[in-house]
């Protein structure tokens, strides 16, 4: 029986850096709906759905998706971890199936980068495998994949606020999982194509305006970018994974409190 791979798109609205950023219009529609058309491009991906809070800060975010004929849970607002495996038991998987992490902030997801780290995956011995540990790509285009016994094991185990905020770190840092970084020459790791704050929206608005669709590639969006460095340089002060660092910060506060 073919193992089923199901990619979960986190997204809220409440974000403190740039409210309400995912239902921001590209092109005259939300940024949200783009990524999950680019998304729904993978050839591996059997079952896609958006992973939203139950909040009622999220009523407008679950009515656009259910609008465009896409699948929604809602679920726990601050445990993601939990909202991602209350999303999947009515799937039914198998402990070997495969989960694909993706968030909603990034509205240049690639399917074919998408397809790449889920082949690498299939094709090695391990329980997780990323692209984004040791950053190969523009951030923006992160993918993990890993099997549902360890996102259900992380679930019993897991402890910290960070852990379960983002749903993937205790599989990656507990060494109880065998872990894999996709091995691959870098491509721009060093460029912002994700959103958190007004500065990359204007990066990736000035993309979608350039291109006038979402059928771009990466490729295209480098040879883009390449001709016009004043724009990639228009959020090169903002650190990668600020959100995650952040909450690594706020596990050490409350320890020595």
């Amino acid at each position: 029986m073919a193992k089923q791979i199901v990619a979960l798109l986190q997204a809220r609205t409440d974000s403190t850096r740039l409210p309400g950023k995912v239902l921001k219009k590209l092109l005259d529609t939300p940024m949200i709906i783009h990524e999950l058309h680019r998304i729904s491009k993978s050839k591996y991906i059997t079952e896609l759905i958006l992973a939203t809070s139950d909040e009622a800060s999220d009523d407008d975010l679950s009515q656009v998706i259910i609008h465009h004929g896409f699948n929604i849970y809602r679920g726990s607002k601050n445990n993601v971890l939990k909202r991602f495996i209350d999303a999947l038991k009515k799937l039914n998987l198998n402990d070997d199936d495969i989960v694909v992490r993706l968030t909603g902030d990034c509205p240049v997801h690639d399917s074919k980068i998408i397809d790449e780290t889920i082949s690498a995956f299939l094709e090695t011995d391990c329980d997780y495998l990323t692209n984004s540990v040791k950053p190969i790509y523009p951030d923006g285009l992160d993918v993990e994949v890993f099997t549902y016994a360890s996102l259900k094991m992380a679930n019993k185990l897991t402890k910290k606020p960070s852990q379960v905020e983002h749903a993937t770190p205790f599989i990656r840092d507990s060494g109880l999982f065998k872990t894999v970084n996709l091995l691959k020459k870098e491509v721009y790791p060093q460029w912002r194509l994700t959103v958190d704050e007004p500065e990359d929206f204007i990066v990736i608005e000035k993309i979608y305006n350039h291109f006038g669709n979402n059928n771009f590639s990466l490729t295209d969006i480098i040879s883009y970018l390449e001709k016009n460095p004043d724009i990639i340089n228009i959020n090169s002060h903002i650190n990668r994974n600020e959100g995650y660092l952040k909450s690594v910060e706020e596990d050490l506060r409350q320890k020595d409190t």
